[in-house]
């Protein structure tokens, strides 16, 4: 809500901000009445009092259409104390739309009705992605004719291009060995498809380019689209995604880089001290990008996205270096007949650990005590969140540990849109990192299928079962909703259904970036491919140019459309850039 001087529904020198409505309230009544409000998501019997409006008046009000509303009036009773609530409503208000409301003793309450229409604010989302396919298509088709008058290629073999002839890649950063050993291993499942032979699994590449690619337009703001920016606290938007998936694919590409490290070296604590040093290098990373946003040491933040990243790749890092075999002959040999089963048999130690680490994990968030709050909470705290029953509570167990060992060391932003002032807890935090260990460890295994198996329908088969299993895990757990269930789907908790929500979705998109990239060859993986090789060096490029131009620039007056361009802006020059480094061969790791 805003004051009546600066309010835009009532003076036409002003203009609605983004994701701001006007809502006419005529109160018929001869007395005052009160009107309430809050996001549909933190309501739990009580509202915020936004207005108080005066008998047979008309009053004008500026809400915020980021949430849906869930919307009610309030009359005192004389000589009772009490007021009585009426027309309790829950509405999705659009953008710059105008609304009614009538409200009378005699009718208590008509629908809301629509004054003036909202405006189509994806329209620019729309626009824009026109706008680059439109460009992909020249760029396709430039490249196209640039090769025939070169005379590399003739119009009788247009169709034969491939991605080996569409992508010069000179640099093996992340390979694959598994073609090495079909040489000389007869696999027991009968062979009915040609195996592509490669250096290279370009669907790691494109999937990791995706994921930072995301993460870079969400990081910027996405355009100030509530689908574009994280959820307030439970449920799962794209923004959700990026951080899953780049540790996902991040545990895929661990798998691939041990096996090939074991190959040529018999020393494992080697291997281990060289993944203890990259995460010391990323932990180092992240505090010096958390130090940009402290004053001082006293309150520098200590966890972050680098820094669960590094602990969660240490750890299935470590696992995999210890229990490894080097050669799928090994395993095969191993399981003969259960053999269809070795991506599960060859790793059952790794597999009992997780479970330990996830019952660990568990048993902590549901049993461990905290003064003044149930056992196994989950939600928000604040004071719209169940009443205030649970205003200290934030995050439960988990934001609890962190107070307990960061203090002031983590993140402190305590301003909620929906659930108000709640206390410091940090979605990097300790138990959030745990969490994370699993995502990263599932996409360890989604690389055991990819070497393990050769046939590229026993490889896709398999990634497509682990999406529904993970998926149906996640929807029993959270009862195939947002804040239902045992375990309700929450990113600022990193919850187990979370967990598996994000990892089905994972294993579904590579299962199809493979099929399309590696084995059927039908794209290229750009433009998603170049930036997926240096995406630590984006990441942490992105975040030190925040808001410098050229990257960005600001806007006096900001509408979704102007932001987006913006946003779009940013994210597509670091595609650039990565691009740029692709063509030059230059591969920046840690």
């Amino acid at each position: 809500m805003t004051s009546e001087k600066l309010n835009p529904c009532v003076d036409t020198n002003q203009t609605l901000g983004i994701d701001q409505a006007c809502f006419s309230i005529l109160n018929l009544y001869d007395k005052v009445v009160n009107f309430y409000s809050v996001a549909h998501e933190a309501y739990w019997g009580i509202g915020t009092l936004q207005a108080t409006l005066q008998p047979l008046t008309n009053r004008s009000l500026v809400i915020n259409t980021k949430h849906p509303l869930h919307i009610y009036y309030g009359v005192d009773v004389p000589k009772k104390e009490v007021e009585y609530q009426y027309c309790h409503e829950t509405y999705n208000f659009k953008e710059h739309g105008s609304y009614g409301w009538n409200i009378s003793e005699a009718n208590l309450c008509s629908h809301i009705y629509v004054i003036r229409e909202p405006s189509e604010n994806y329209l620019p989302i729309v626009a824009a992605l026109m706008i680059y396919i439109l460009f992909a298509i020249l760029w396709g088709v430039s490249d196209v004719i640039i090769r025939l008058i070169r005379g590399k290629l003739s119009p009788d073999n247009i169709h034969d291009i491939s991605v080996s002839s569409l992508i010069n890649y000179h640099n093996v950063f992340i390979y694959s060995t598994v073609f090495q050993d079909l040489d000389r291993l007869q696999d027991t499942e009968s062979v009915t498809q040609p195996v592509i032979r490669t250096t290279r699994i370009y669907s790691v590449d494109t999937f990791r380019g995706i994921a930072i690619l995301l993460m870079i337009f969400v990081n910027n703001g996405g355009g100030q689209y509530v689908w574009f920016n994280h959820s307030a606290w439970y449920g799962l938007t794209i923004a959700d995604l990026v951080l899953p998936w780049f540790a996902w694919i991040m545990g895929l590409t661990i798998t691939i880089s041990k096996r090939a490290e074991l190959r040529v070296t018999t020393s494992r604590i080697k291997i281990t001290l060289r993944c203890l040093q990259r995460s010391l290098i990323l932990i180092l990373l992240g505090l010096m990008l958390n130090s940009i946003h402290s004053k001082s040491l006293n309150d520098l933040r200590f966890p972050g996205v680098l820094q669960l990243l590094a602990i969660s790749y240490f750890v299935c890092a470590t696992l995999e270096t210890i229990f490894m075999k080097p050669h799928t002959q090994d395993s095969l040999l191993q399981f003969g007949q259960f053999a269809s089963y070795r991506d599960i048999l060859d790793s059952w130690p790794q597999w009992l650990i997780m479970i330990g680490i996830l019952t660990a994990h568990t048993l902590i968030t549901f049993l461990l005590p905290i003064p003044n709050c149930r056992r196994g909470y989950l939600g928000p705290g604040g004071p719209l969140d169940h009443r205030g029953d649970y205003i200290n509570c934030t995050a439960g167990a988990a934001g609890y540990i962190d107070r307990l060992i960061f203090g002031s060391h983590m993140y402190n932003k305590t301003k909620d849109s929906v659930y108000g002032t709640i206390l410091p807890y940090d979605p990097e935090g300790l138990m959030n990192t745990i969490s994370a260990i699993l995502i990263v460890y599932l996409g360890v295994h989604a690389g055991k299928i990819l070497l393990l198996y050769y046939q590229w329908n026993s490889r896709v088969i398999r990634w497509l079962l682990w999406a529904a299993f993970t998926g149906i895990v996640a929807g029993l757990l959270c009862n195939f909703q947002t804040q239902e269930g045992v375990i309700p789907v929450s990113k600022k908790m990193m919850t187990l259904s979370f967990v598996l929500t994000c990892s089905s979705l994972a294993f579904l998109l590579y299962a199809i970036l493979y099929f399309v990239i590696d084995y059927r060859q039908l794209w290229s993986g750009a433009p998603f491919i170049y930036s997926g090789t240096n995406p630590i060096f984006l990441y942490v490029g992105h975040i030190l140019t925040k808001n410098l131009f050229p990257w960005a620039w600001h806007i006096a007056h900001p509408t979704h459309a102007m932001l987006l361009a913006v946003n779009l802006w940013t994210t597509t020059l670091w595609g650039i850039i990565g691009y740029l480094l692709y063509r030059k061969n230059i591969i920046i790791t840690v």
